[in-house]
């Protein structure tokens, strides 16, 4: 299913990211509602719950977001796959690899311990 109009404003990664921001290992679910206000909230997105239930849908036949529940206003959705990285932090996180092994990295037990000395 391809998006249109509004929904093709509204990207994937505008929905996985407000999952990043809101759900939790306790509560992985988030309703539409909670998702548009997290939207709002963390990135300035205005869009209405169709627009939004409208990609999530799409996503779910994408496998990348799963639903439970029966009837739109009772629906919860968790996302199955996480947000991509930003250029600047997959630029940070790639100049990071191999930190560990090359022992370039000092592990926070004994960052706190050289702290207490």
């Amino acid at each position: 299913m391809m998006p249109t109009g509004a929904t093709a404003e509204l990207t994937e990664q505008d929905v996985l990211k407000a999952f990043d921001y809101e759900a939790t290992v306790e509560d992985p679910m988030l309703t539409v509602a909670e998702i548009a206000d997290a939207l709002a909230k963390h990135f300035d997105i205005e869009v209405g719950n169709e627009v939004i239930r409208c990609r999530l849908r799409a996503m779910e036949s994408d496998e990348l977001v799963a639903s439970e529940g029966a009837g739109d206003s009772t629906i919860k959705w968790t996302a199955l796959v996480a947000p991509r990285l930003s250029d600047e932090v997959l630029v940070d996180a790639e100049a990071a690899e191999g930190e560990f092994e090359r022992g370039e990295t000092v592990s926070l037990d004994e960052l706190t311990d050289d702290l207490k000395d």
